[in-house]
């Protein structure tokens, strides 16, 4: 699937042969693009009944907290009832701030429910979604 570029700051895209949905962040987006970007996975989610998602902010700066906040009690919810169960994530070791955003993010999950991991590899982080 051809890849789906919102604004400046975010790429969508289903990886088909995985199955899961990529969503690469770039720098700090304005909410609506954030916004955007997050709702463009769910798009997808329901179309191609693809529930695993590949994150990668190797490239991404900390999200906003109304942003983060939005994520955590709307678009979560939406996504887990859709049956979002697995998500790997890419993450920079050059800067601690944005792991810890992300991890701060994924501690509000139930992981009874959920389970993440974290990479700094993204063939690593392929193998791991392709094998839960």
């Amino acid at each position: 699937m051809e890849a789906i570029t919102i604004g400046k700051h975010c790429v969508v895209q289903l990886l088909e042969d995985v199955p899961c949905i990529m969503i690469r962040w770039n720098g700090l987006p304005p909410s609506d693009e954030f916004r955007q970007g997050c709702n463009t996975v769910l798009e997808l989610m329901e179309t191609h009944k693809v529930f695993k998602v590949l994150t990668d902010n190797s490239q991404a700066t900390v999200f906003s907290v109304e942003d983060q906040r939005w994520f955590n009690e709307e678009w979560l919810p939406k996504a887990q009832k859709l049956g979002y169960r697995y998500s790997a994530v890419l993450v920079s070791k050059d800067d601690p701030f944005v792991s810890f955003a992300v991890k701060n993010i994924m501690s509000k999950r139930d992981p009874a429910k959920f389970q993440a991991q974290f990479f700094y590899n993204f063939n690593e982080a392929l193998g791991w979604l392709i094998g839960v």
